[in-house]
């Protein structure tokens, strides 16, 4: 049985603003922005036991906090943002934080360091509290965006509010994240021991590993220009693997909204947004 699941994969961008209106385009209720004790800002899409996740740089003079293991995640952020906006690292959902560390450390993945943060919030009946967080860094030195975290939320009840979790376009949650690569051996290697399975193909003949929480697939250029009609930009790889692509599940896709700011396809029953420089260097992939 697979360990650990897709959780939130953390979209880097540089305007925060204008990809929070991208993606409310699409039919997600973004809340309004916050921002990470470690000066990243964020502003997030909820599901149950997910979450997407647009981050950028929200005040540059916190970005050296939280140093864990020789790891500052602001700085993480930054380094990769950088270079190019995309999906810089991903939290894994787990309920049991020092469980993740140890059961990782016996499939040989070291943990960098953690992370305790928590922040104030009022709750619906407008009393205050405080929410909780525990963060198990597991960095990818060869692959550093492909590096995780395992989130363990204390108090989910102060982030899954039901209000902010219906969204227009009827969106429930991830599939899968879809990974590219010119070398799926590593890759493939990497996650079937952060989640302790074994490395399969789905419906569409694609190398996927399964989590407790959707699938990541893993292809190469080519493939995944066949599959999503998309093609990688030149540099996509100078840093590694990286994720190019999230399938999100929705109710139907006549409930994703139409709309100017994204260009769709629909290629077998599967629609796709597939500009990558307005959705923050990913293509999303609605399915049923």
């Amino acid at each position: 049985m697979a360990f650990l699941g897709i959780d939130h994969p953390l979209i880097a961008v540089r305007d925060l603003d204008n990809a929070i209106e991208t993606y409310r385009s699409l039919g997600f209720f973004i809340a309004p922005p916050g921002q990470h004790p470690w000066g990243t800002s964020t502003a997030l899409a909820l599901f149950h036991h997910q979450i997407l996740e647009i981050v950028s740089i929200g005040d540059a003079s916190l970005l050296d906090g939280y140093e864990t293991g020789g790891f500052r995640f602001g700085r993480h952020v930054e380094r990769f943002l950088n270079d190019s906006e995309g999906v810089a690292l991903t939290a894994l959902f787990t309920e049991d934080a020092e469980e993740a560390e140890a059961r990782l450390a016996e499939h040989g993945i070291p943990c960098t360091g953690t992370i305790n943060f928590g922040r104030d919030v009022v709750r619906a009946d407008g009393q205050p509290d405080r929410t909780k967080t525990t963060l198990k860094v597991f960095q990818n030195e060869t692959m550093p965006r492909l590096s995780v975290f395992a989130c363990h939320q204390h108090r989910r009840d102060l982030l899954e509010f039901p209000d902010r979790m219906s969204h227009p376009n009827g969106a429930h949650g991830f599939a899968a994240a879809t990974i590219v690569t010119e070398n799926k051996a590593s890759v493939l290697d990497w996650l079937t021991h952060v989640h302790h399975v074994i490395a399969t193909k789905d419906d569409e003949r694609v190398d996927c590993v399964e989590t407790t929480k959707g699938f990541w697939r893993i292809t190469e250029p080519r493939q995944f220009q066949a599959l999503f009609r998309v093609e990688v930009p030149n540099g996509f790889l100078a840093q590694g693997p990286r994720i190019a692509a999230l399938d999100v599940q929705v109710e139907n896709l006549a409930a994703v909204k139409s709309d100017h700011l994204v260009e769709k396809i629909e290629i077998d029953g599967k629609l796709i947004a597939t500009d990558m420089s307005k959705l923050g260097g990913i293509a999303m992939r609605f399915v049923t």
